[in-house]
């Protein structure tokens, strides 16, 4: 099974946008350990601050899909959504 890569942009509130960068340069970090997690990259915006994307590469969408159900479990996923000014976008992606 081809590995699927996950792509989420994020968009800070403002006033925490500083914060926010060094929770996504923890989760940069953090991730790879995850089951099922090939790597990830973390990309800033260079005209807006505010706005984070990760590009997530995962064995498969089913282990991608069990870290958020873990994620949401531990609350850990609101302590995250607490910080945005909207909701993230993303979907699954396999490389052509």
């Amino acid at each position: 099974m081809d590995p699927i890569n996950v792509i989420i942009t994020f968009e800070a509130k403002p006033e925490g946008a500083s914060a926010f960068a060094e929770l996504m340069h923890q989760v940069k970090q953090s991730l790879p350990s995850a089951d099922g997690c090939r790597g990830v990259q973390l990309f800033g915006r260079s005209d807006n601050a505010c706005v984070f994307t990760l590009v997530e590469s995962w064995e498969s969408q089913s282990h991608h899909q069990a870290h958020i159900a873990g994620a949401v479990a531990s609350g850990a996923w609101d302590a995250l959504a607490a910080q945005l000014a909207c909701a993230p976008v993303s979907c699954y992606y396999r490389a052509l």
